[in-house]
């Protein structure tokens, strides 16, 4: 996730600022990397709240603050076929947001015969409030 301009992603998280998360999240001052789970489908929702947003059962995965000069992020992928600077507008330049990124993984049950997990669905909500 990181500060969208001019209609690209840039800022830390995107220009290599952020080492590679020794867990699952490493975070700087304008933006995040993720470290996925699983490689497969990954899903990001943005989600903008007027005060913290109600815990739920999701995992969470880091809580903290980032700099939003733009008033727009995005997210991207380092892999082939994701598209890059999936825009959202937090409506206020020049500003440091709270912000929480929880996941859900949804997947397969397992079936007789079959691989476990033959689908695995990676979901992440990118979640600000002031």
């Amino acid at each position: 996730m990181a500060e969208v301009t001019d209609g690209h992603l840039a800022g830390s998280a995107a220009e290599g600022g952020i080492e590679p998360p020794d867990d699952r999240v490493a975070a700087g001052e304008d933006g995040l990397v993720i470290q996925v789970e699983y490689t497969g489908t990954v899903h990001v929702r943005f989600e903008l709240w007027d005060g913290p947003p109600p815990v739920d059962a999701w995992e969470e995965l880091w809580t903290g603050r980032l700099l939003s000069k733009s008033g727009l992020v995005g997210a991207g992928g380092w892999a082939s076929g994701y598209p890059d600077g999936v825009e959202f507008d937090l409506g206020l330049s020049d500003t440091t947001w709270s912000a929480r990124v929880v996941t859900k993984i949804l997947q397969t049950e397992q079936e007789a015969g079959f691989p476990y997990a033959i689908v695995r669905v990676e979901l992440y909500k990118i979640q600000f409030w002031n």
